[in-house]
């Protein structure tokens, strides 16, 4: 069956996502094509099988993106980050891509992830793609987090042509609220690469073959810190306010933690060491750049490169804890995959975190909640309540294995092979969009 995928395929949650679905519908042996979002060139973890038809990249001008389309119409088309107009980088160039794609090469079905908004400009496109598509009967699927409630009713027509498929229970419910009809769902899965350092299976990161987690810590040059971790882009959602906040009690009770931050410095929310200006002991490097001693950065400026699975695992294997006070998720893949690496997590007890997390980790409640840029209802999370957790599960480590322990046979539930299957059926059996 032909298939085509549009996908975010930066190295976030998203391009996860899309990565994952493109591998596994590939070996399912559909004949895949993919415009990629936010694509800068492969890295290690990439798949060959869907990267084989990449032409090249797309300039931020119009004129430059038709020109390569035009050459090979047939071929995929990767999307540069850095494309101006909506986030997902597509107003200027999807009318010529997809136009394009749709006259040499006739999909059978459409899979597009993307959330509400995003999908509402994909929408704009209707008479030169979405719609013509759906005209001849092709299933359209659109790959939705839900990251809070209610969704305002205009998003009715988003998917009168488009069935929504969930990422969590949580969302699914949400969407059948709104559209008052059965919604499917299928969860994300966590990657076999995400798993507990040992012995027998020891990460070999950049030459050095490390068995333990002090081995991992050691290796980051952080040997003998208690770490707790964040994993995620700077962004409003992920609200790094309230994590530097709650989390400065517990650097001035705890001298030997280090908060380990693996993300970009510098994104939409401007440079994330600016917040480190009202932590005590926080050391001004003068043109509004900000160090801490308790501090570690990661990943120092471009979030779409990342890194490789290995360097993930690495990180996850390093922690003693994953802390994310976020206010909403629409899955939350990165909490899963620490839990996966056997790290307990502490994070906000709303949307799709508390079937991810279940008895891997601490649940903070929201104090109040407050209306996101979609319309969307996000949570405010305890921050007092969030710090008492964390100083809590610093003090008892058994509590933390017993959380670590728990939280690999849940993560260990999610699996990508059951997302595809769930896209699979979807595409290829009509009935089972209608059910």
């Amino acid at each position: 069956m032909n298939v085509l995928l549009i996908s975010d395929m930066a190295h976030t949650g998203f391009g996860r996502v899309g990565r994952e679905l493109a591998s596994g519908l590939a070996a399912k042996g559909h004949d895949l094509r993919i415009i990629g979002i936010n694509y800068r060139g492969p890295v290690g973890e990439v798949d060959a099988r869907f990267q084989k038809r990449t032409t090249g990249t797309i300039a931020e001008r119009l004129r430059e993106a038709v020109e390569i389309v035009a050459a090979d119409p047939l071929l995929d088309i990767m999307v540069p980050a850095g494309l101006k107009g909506d986030g997902m980088g597509l107003n200027l160039t999807a009318p010529a891509i997809m136009g394009r794609v749709f006259r040499g090469w006739q999909p059978d079905g459409i899979v597009i992830v993307a959330d509400p908004a995003a999908m509402r400009n994909r929408l704009t496109y209707d008479d030169r793609s979405l719609g013509a598509a759906a005209r001849r009967g092709v299933p359209i699927l659109n790959y939705v987090p839900i990251e809070g409630e209610p969704l305002p009713l205009e998003y009715r027509r988003l998917w009168q042509i488009v069935t929504p498929v969930a990422m969590s229970a949580y969302g699914q419910g949400v969407l059948e609220a709104l559209l008052g009809r059965p919604v499917p769902l299928a969860h994300h899965g966590v990657s076999g690469a995400f798993r507990p350092v040992s012995a027998r299976d020891p990460i070999r990161y950049e030459e050095a073959t490390i068995t333990t987690r002090e081995g991992a810590k050691e290796r980051m040059g952080l040997g003998g810190r208690t770490l707790i971790l964040r994993n995620d882009r700077h962004i409003l959602r992920k609200n790094y306010g309230a994590f530097f906040r709650s989390m400065a009690p517990v650097l001035a009770a705890h001298p030997e933690v280090t908060l380990v931050i693996h993300c970009s410095l510098i994104d939409e929310f401007g440079d994330l060491r600016q917040l480190l200006s009202a932590q005590p002991g926080a050391v001004d490097e003068g043109g509004g750049a900000w160090t801490h001693p308790q501090f570690h950065f990661t990943l120092a400026h471009d979030t779409f490169r990342g890194v490789t699975d290995e360097g993930l695992r690495l990180l996850y294997n390093a922690a003693d804890l994953y802390v994310s006070p976020t206010m909403a998720e629409g899955f939350g893949l990165c909490l899963a995959e620490s839990m996966a690496c056997g790290t307990p997590v502490v994070a906000t007890d709303y949307s799709a975190v508390p079937e991810v997390v279940g008895p891997g980790g601490v649940l903070v409640p929201p104090y109040a909640h407050m209306t996101s840029e979609h319309a969307l209802l996000w949570a405010l999370v305890d921050e007092p309540a969030m710090t008492a957790a964390v100083m809590r599960l610093l003090e008892r480590p058994a509590e933390r294995r017993r959380l670590g322990a728990a939280g690999r046979l849940h993560a260990a539930k999610f699996t990508w092979q059951a997302a595809v299957d769930v896209f699979d059926r979807l595409l290829t059996d009509p009935a089972a969009v209608a059910a």
